[in-house]
């Protein structure tokens, strides 16, 4: 009796040695995953966030920044036009003052009358002349001054890209 409870303990004992030794085994051989390894399987657009409803802070700052910007665009174009309708007026000023000055200049009867009226359409003219180049060099300021802001060159034109 002895040798058959000595007998079955050995079985017991081998087969439980081959168990374990088979469990390590098959562990060793399944793979084993970290999120190192996860990484280089990731895809750009894993990492969006799940929630599709925007944040309100987020809206309200992308409101408020689309709003700081149509108000530049309205400044820089009405500026821009400003400038354009003084040079606009001094050319028209312009060519008024040197159709007056040449009716009066064909004559060939100048009495005192005609010679003030040329005189003074002759300081008109350089007047309107002297407005032109002032406006003129207003515009170039304030273009100069939108390029170095980097203002897109379409503002002063107000012309808007959507």
């Amino acid at each position: 009796m002895p040798s058959k409870f000595i007998a079955i303990l050995t079985i017991i004992c081998i087969t439980g040695l081959f168990s374990v030794t088979v469990s390590g085994n098959q562990q060793e051989k399944s793979p084993y995953f970290s999120n190192k390894d996860i990484e280089q399987y990731k895809n750009p657009s894993d990492d969006k966030s799940s929630s599709t409803k925007p944040n309100k802070a987020e809206t309200r700052k992308e409101e408020a920044a689309k709003l700081k910007e149509q108000k530049e665009k309205e400044y820089w174009c009405k500026e821009a036009t400003k400038y354009r309708k003084k040079i606009e007026k001094a050319q028209a000023d312009i060519k008024e003052t040197e159709k007056r000055l040449s009716e009066t200049e064909g004559t060939d009867l100048l009495d005192a009358k005609k010679k003030k009226g040329i005189k003074k359409s002759q300081k008109d003219l350089a007047r309107a002349k002297k407005q032109l180049k002032e406006a003129g060099r207003e515009l170039n300021k304030l273009e100069d001054e939108a390029r170095r802001k980097g203002i897109p060159p379409g503002w002063l034109r107000c012309q808007f890209t959507w």
